[in-house]
């Protein structure tokens, strides 16, 4: 996966029609994950972690070779891979800030096809499973980090997902809060057999406690992948 690297103002007046340097994020990476796997990501920060968690959730498309997802091409079948695949970032951009945390998931699942009682009655269930319903009817612009971070996992079981990739899902909260996120991914996504688990994370205890696979990163090749 190569990412075309910023050029400076000056190589754009001396050398106007160069090609831009690229920056290789994956170095011809193969893996064949099982599914209801729980596989561990682990690397230092530009290990190609994230980016390769979003190559398989379809959020980006590989600049060689080619993704299979449930059977699902990443390219040519992108639209029904994502219907498949719930994907959890830990990015402060996830959600509309001043819409409330119903609102939010109204939209979201509109975009999964979900409509009406239906959609309704699942962001009901969903906003009990992550301790949220109190909450859904206040602005996400209110919410600490951990309560964004439950809405983002909420948000991603939307659709109920035959794969749940979670980004760093701890990354930056306090010790209580990230207790909380962790018991919920063992409550409601790691004890579902049907569902594969793929985590990007710096933390070898949540590793250990929330997978049994581990794939280890360096500069954008895998190191290790074993159990």
């Amino acid at each position: 996966m190569n990412y075309p690297l910023p050029r400076r103002y000056k190589d754009y007046v001396l050398r106007p029609f160069a090609k831009s340097d690229k920056f290789t994020a994956l170095d011809n990476v193969s893996l064949q994950i099982k599914a209801g796997g729980r596989i561990a990501f682990l690397g230092e920060n530009g290990a190609g972690k994230t980016t390769l968690l979003k190559l398989i959730g379809g959020l980006l498309y590989p600049s060689q070779g080619s993704i299979l997802v449930n059977g699902y091409n990443t390219i040519t079948r992108n639209s029904d891979l994502r219907k498949s695949v719930g994907f959890v970032l830990n990015e402060e951009r996830s959600f509309y800030w001043r819409l409330t945390g119903i609102q939010n998931l109204e939209f979201f699942g509109a975009l999964d096809n979900l409509f009406k009682d239906e959609l309704k009655q699942k962001i009901l269930e969903l906003l009990k499973v992550v301790n949220l319903e109190d909450a859904g009817n206040k602005r996400v612009a209110s919410y600490s980090s951990g309560m964004k971070q439950r809405l983002a996992i909420a948000r991603g079981l939307l659709s109920d997902p035959r794969v749940m990739i979670l980004d760093e899902p701890t990354r930056t909260l306090d010790p209580v809060s990230a207790k909380q996120v962790r018991e919920l991914i063992l409550s409601k996504v790691h004890d579902n057999e049907g569902t594969t688990l793929l985590i990007a994370t710096h933390r070898l205890d949540e590793a250990a406690l929330l997978c049994d696979w581990v794939c280890i990163l360096k500069k954008g090749k895998i190191l290790v992948f074993e159990s």
